[in-house]
């Protein structure tokens, strides 16, 4: 609980947290679920602390955090594919599930469009997978993915 109120209390004198659109203790799940008040701050950090939300939304740009993440789109799709490889190729080999979706989101398919992600991969599944390599499965999945 010290580090929390560290936290806050070190953000608290950052002036870009509040030009943000969130209060002192940063972008995450907390600063959309609490509002900008200094009471609330306390709790947001708390949330953005125990559900790690703050650093998966500076990495990936998401929970009210800034867009231009310290690792770029390419990147976290890239890292996504490598620690997912096997649920995503179960996934794949489906046609749908978790993993595939929320690769979907990182291409920048909508909920709504995800269906189209799914089955693109469970079309060219044997292409993807067929090296059984992370990084060959990027590579593909890049080639295959039309620019949104």
């Amino acid at each position: 609980m010290k580090k929390v109120l560290i936290a806050v209390v070190a953000m608290s004198f950052s002036s870009t947290a509040f030009a943000a659109g969130y209060g002192s203790a940063g972008c995450g799940l907390g600063s959309l679920a609490f509002q900008k008040n200094d009471m609330t701050q306390v709790l947001a950090a708390t949330t953005n602390g125990t559900f790690g939300s703050q650093t998966f939304g500076i990495t990936f740009g998401t929970s009210n955090c800034n867009a231009e993440g310290m690792v770029k789109l390419s990147m976290a799709r890239e890292s996504f594919i490598e620690a997912n490889y096997k649920d995503l190729s179960r996934d794949a080999a489906a046609g749908k599930g978790e993993y595939v979706n929320s690769l979907a989101a990182l291409y920048g398919y909508t909920p709504q469009t995800a269906w189209q992600f799914s089955q693109l991969l469970q079309k060219n599944y044997t292409t993807i997978f067929a090296a059984n390599d992370a990084k060959t499965a990027v590579t593909v999945i890049n080639k295959l993915v039309p620019a949104l």
